[in-house]
C-alpha cells in the first residue's frame, strides 16, 4: 500500500502537470490574439499602420503575373479583389478616422481607379467575350467584376456626394437594377451559365447603396431580393448560403458554404443589417471551432464535408482558410468581440504580420491577404448603421 503523503504528492504533481499543458497550449492563442481587441475597438494607429501597407500595393501596378492560382481567370480575380478589398477598406477608415477623411478617401479613388483599368477587367472581358463597361446596354451579367466595384463606388459616392465617379456608379447601378428585376430568380451570373449568390449579395447591396447615395434610402427591389434570398439561397437547415445556382432550373447547384455565407453577410450589412445577422448567427452556429484559443471556420457545416475549391482556399480537416478571415466581419459588425479575438488569433500567426512604425503587412498573404484582412478588420460596428455621409 502506498502512503498517503505519497499519494497527495503524486496527485499534485499531476495537478502541476495538467496545470502546466493546460496553460501553455493557450500561450500561442494569447500571443497571436494579443492585438486583437485594439482591432475589434478600432485602434486608428493600426488602421492607419495597415492602409499604409496597403497603400504601398497601389504604388506598385500589380497585374495578373504576380499571382500564381495557375489560372489567368483566378489570377484575374484576385488582382480585382486586392483592390476592391482595398477600395471597402479605405472608404471604412474614412468613416471611422473623420479627422483624416480626405486622405483615405483619395485613396480609396486610386483603387476604384484601378478597378476601372482595362488590365484589371481583363478577367472579366475574357470570360464574357465582351467588356463589362461597354456592354451595359446588354443583358449578360458580370456580376462578379461589377458587383464588387460598383459596391465600392456606392460606397464613394455616400461618402462624396460630389463623387467623380457618381455618373458611372448610377449608370452601372442602373444597369444591374434592370438584369435583376428581368431575372425570375432575382440573381445574374457571375460567368456564362455560372450563379454564385455572394456575388449578387455584392450586386444588390451596391444598388441599395447607391439608393441611399441618391437620396432614396428604402430600396423596394433590395427588399425584394432579401425576401428571396431568405426563401430560396438560403439552406433551411444550415441557414447557410448556397455555394452555387444552376441558371437554368433555378436551384442550387452547390452544398451551402462557410466561404461565401461569410463573405456575403460583409456584403449585406451595406444593405440589410438582419438579413446579415441572421447569417452571421448561422456561421457561428454551424461552422465557428475553438481549438486552444484559436478560432477557425468550417467550409461545410456539421454533417457536411468537401474537398473546398479556389474560393474556400486550402480546407484542412473541414477547416477553410477563406471563411475563417472573411468571418472577421462579421464578428465586429455583430458585435461578437470573443469570437473577433479566436478568429484574429488564427488570422494573425497565418499571416505572419510584419510591423514597422508606420506599416503593418499580413506577410504571407501578399497583396490580396493585406486587402481582405484590411476591409475586415475594418469592417464597422454596427455594418451601414454605423456609416454616416
Amino acid at each position: 500500500m502506498i502512503p498517503v503523503n505519497k499519494v497527495s504528492r503524486f496527485g499534485r504533481r499531476c495537478a502541476a502537470i495538467a496545470v502546466f499543458f493546460a496553460t501553455t497550449a493557450w500561450i500561442p492563442a494569447a500571443w497571436n490574439g494579443r492585438l486583437a481587441e485594439r482591432w475589434y475597438d478600432g485602434d486608428t494607429r493600426l488602421q492607419e499602420q495597415l492602409a499604409n501597407g496597403v497603400a504601398q500595393w497601389l504604388d506598385r501596378e500589380l497585374d495578373r503575373d504576380d499571382f500564381t492560382t495557375g489560372s489567368n481567370q483566378f489570377d484575374g480575380e484576385w488582382l480585382y479583389g486586392t483592390y476592391s478589398m482595398a477600395a471597402m477598406g479605405f472608404g471604412q477608415c474614412a468613416v471611422q478616422q473623420p479627422e483624416r477623411r480626405d486622405h483615405y478617401l483619395a485613396l480609396m479613388e486610386r483603387a476604384i481607379d484601378e478597378l476601372l483599368s482595362d488590365r484589371v477587367r481583363a478577367f472579366d472581358t475574357e470570360s464574357w467575350n465582351s467588356d463589362p463597361l461597354e456592354s451595359l446596354d446588354s443583358d449578360a451579367g458580370h456580376a462578379a467584376y461589377l458587383g464588387y466595384m460598383n459596391l465600392a463606388m456606392s460606397f464613394h459616392q455616400v461618402l462624396d456626394p460630389d463623387s467623380r465617379f457618381a455618373e458611372i456608379n448610377n449608370r452601372i447601378s442602373e444597369a444591374l437594377r434592370r438584369r435583376v428585376e428581368s431575372s425570375p430568380s432575382l440573381l445574374i451570373e457571375s460567368y456564362p451559365y455560372e450563379i454564385y449568390p455572394v456575388d449578387n449579395c455584392a450586386v444588390i447591396a451596391s444598388i441599395a447603396l447607391n439608393s441611399r447615395a441618391r437620396g432614396e434610402p428604402h430600396d423596394m427591389l433590395a427588399h425584394q431580393w432579401a425576401g428571396r434570398c431568405r426563401r430560396k439561397y438560403i439552406d433551411p437547415q444550415s441557414g447557410l448560403l448556397y455555394q452555387a445556382f444552376n441558371s437554368r432550373t433555378d436551384e442550387p447547384y452547390d452544398t451551402p458554404r462557410g466561404s461565401g455565407t461569410t463573405l456575403g453577410l460583409y456584403m449585406l450589412s451595406y444593405m440589410d443589417m438582419n438579413l446579415s445577422r441572421d447569417l452571421y448567427e448561422a456561421v457561428e452556429k454551424q461552422l465557428f471551432q475553438k481549438i486552444c484559443g484559436f478560432g477557425f471556420m468550417r467550409e461545410y457545416p456539421f454533417g457536411q464535408s468537401g474537398a473546398g475549391d479556389i474560393d474556400s482556399g486550402p480546407v484542412i480537416f473541414g477547416l477553410g482558410l477563406s471563411p475563417t478571415g472573411f468571418a472577421i466581419s462579421g464578428a465586429r459588425i455583430h458585435g461578437s468581440p470573443a469570437t473577433f479575438r479566436a478568429l484574429y488569433a488564427s488570422a494573425h500567426a497565418a499571416g505572419a504580420p510584419l510591423q514597422h512604425d508606420d506599416t503593418f503587412h499580413f506577410v504571407t498573404g501578399a497583396s490580396l491577404g493585406d486587402a481582405i484582412l484590411f476591409a475586415m478588420l475594418t469592417a464597422p460596428h454596427e455594418g451601414i448603421d454605423g456609416v454616416t455621409p
